[in-house]
C-alpha cells in the first residue's frame, strides 16, 4: 500500500510537469530565408527556429499584416442610397411612367435644410433636392404591394457627395393624389416603400458598412387633405405604406420625411488576422512557405506565442522584410541576324 502511495505522488509530479501547468515563458524564434528578393509566384521557404507552442504568420499583404493586428483597417467609400418600390389598386400608379417627375405619383428627396419640425409650414420652407429621377420604379401595377417580392428595386444612387457638407441630411418621399374624376376614371392607387438603404462601399477592398437601414430612418408623415380620410399612410414596422380612401374628393399629399442622417462613408473592416501555421499539438515547424501574387515590398510577420493554463500569453516576433518583383518571367530572346538583343 505505501509503494502504491508513494507511485501515485510520483505520476502526478511526472504529470504536473507535462500537463501544461507550467508557467508561460517567451519562447525563442529565429526565422530566415535564402534571399528577400523574389519574383511573383515565386515559393518563398522561410527557415524557422522555435520552441513555441503556436506560430502564426502574417504576409504584409492588404488584410494581413501585423501593423493592423489590434488597429482597425478604415477605408473611405462611397455611399449609396437604395430602396425597392410597389404600386397597387387605381390608374394613377401610371403617373410615375410620366416624363415630368413633377407629376409623378412618388418622389424622392433630400434636403439638408429642413428643421425637423413636421408639419406643411416646416416642410414647404425647406430646400428639397430631386433625385426621382435617378431610380428606377415598377413599369406595372403589383396585385399586392405590401409583398416584398412584389417590388421593384430602384437601383443604388450615388450620394456621396453629401457627405462633403458635413450636415445631417433628411431624406423624403413625397406621395400625391390627384382628386378623384370619374369621367377621367382615375382612381386612387397605393404606393409602398421597402428595404430603404444608405450604404457606403469601399471598392479597393471589396468591402461594405450600412450607415442606416430603413427600420432606422424614423420617418414621420406630414400630410395634407387627408383630415376626413379613413385610410391614410402609415409607417409600418418593415416598410411605408402610402394609402387613401378610393373616392377621395380633394388632392392627397403625404410627405415621408426621415430622422436627420449623419451620412458617414466610412467602412471598418476591422483588424487583419494571422494565419496559423503552428498549433500546440504540432510537431516543431522548420519551414513555411508563401507565394506573393503581387509586386511591392511587405513585411512578412512571424509571432511564436506560448499559453499557460491561466491564459497567460508569452510571445515573440520576428518580422523580415520581402521584396517582390513582377519580371520574373521576362522571356529572353536569342539576337537577330544584326546582332541585336530583342
Amino acid at each position: 500500500m505505501k509503494n502504491r502511495i508513494i507511485y501515485m505522488i510520483l505520476a502526478m509530479a511526472v504529470v504536473s510537469c507535462h500537463s501544461g501547468f507550467e508557467k508561460a515563458v517567451t519562447p525563442s524564434l529565429d526565422v530566415t530565408t535564402e534571399s528577400q528578393m523574389c519574383f511573383i509566384d515565386d515559393a518563398v521557404v522561410f527557415n524557422i527556429d522555435s520552441d513555441a507552442d503556436f506560430i502564426s504568420f502574417y504576409s504584409g499583404e492588404d488584410g494581413n499584416a501585423y501593423e493592423y493586428a489590434k488597429k482597425e483597417r478604415i477605408y473611405e467609400g462611397n455611399l449609396s442610397l437604395s430602396f425597392s418600390t410597389a404600386f397597387a389598386s387605381g390608374a394613377q400608379w401610371k403617373r410615375q411612367l410620366e416624363e415630368d417627375v413633377t407629376e409623378r405619383l412618388l418622389r424622392v428627396f433630400w434636403s439638408s435644410d429642413f428643421t425637423g419640425v413636421y408639419n406643411a409650414e416646416a416642410v414647404a420652407a425647406a430646400t428639397w433636392n430631386e433625385i426621382t429621377a435617378l431610380a428606377e420604379f415598377p413599369t406595372s401595377r403589383s396585385d399586392n404591394a405590401k409583398l416584398l417580392s412584389n417590388t421593384t428595386p430602384s437601383g443604388e444612387i450615388d450620394i456621396t457627395a453629401l457627405a462633403a457638407e458635413g450636415k445631417p441630411v433628411y431624406f423624403a418621399f413625397r406621395y400625391h393624389i390627384e382628386t378623384y374624376d370619374a369621367e377621367l376614371a382615375n382612381a386612387r392607387s397605393r404606393a409602398s416603400v421597402f428595404n430603404f438603404l444608405i450604404n457606403s462601399r469601399a471598392a479597393e477592398v471589396n468591402a461594405s458598412s450600412d450607415v442606416v437601414t430603413q427600420a432606422k430612418m424614423g420617418w414621420q408623415m406630414v400630410m395634407s387633405g387627408f383630415e376626413n380620410s379613413e385610410k391614410k399612410p402609415e409607417n409600418l414596422s418593415s416598410y411605408l405604406w402610402f394609402d387613401c380612401d378610393t373616392g377621395n374628393a380633394v388632392d392627397l399629399e403625404c410627405w415621408a420625411i426621415s430622422a436627420p442622417v449623419a451620412l458617414d462613408n466610412k467602412v471598418n473592416v476591422g483588424c487583419d488576422y494571422a494565419v496559423g501555421i503552428k498549433k500546440f499539438v504540432d510537431e516543431p515547424l522548420k519551414t513555411y512557405t508563401y507565394t506573393y501574387s503581387k509586386p511591392g515590398t511587405y513585411e512578412a510577420c512571424f509571432v511564436a506565442a506560448n499559453v499557460d493554463h491561466e491564459g497567460v500569453r508569452k510571445e515573440i516576433v520576428k518580422k523580415l522584410q520581402i521584396v517582390v518583383s513582377d519580371h520574373g518571367g521576362a522571356e529572353i530572346v536569342q539576337p537577330d541576324n544584326n546582332g541585336e538583343w530583342n
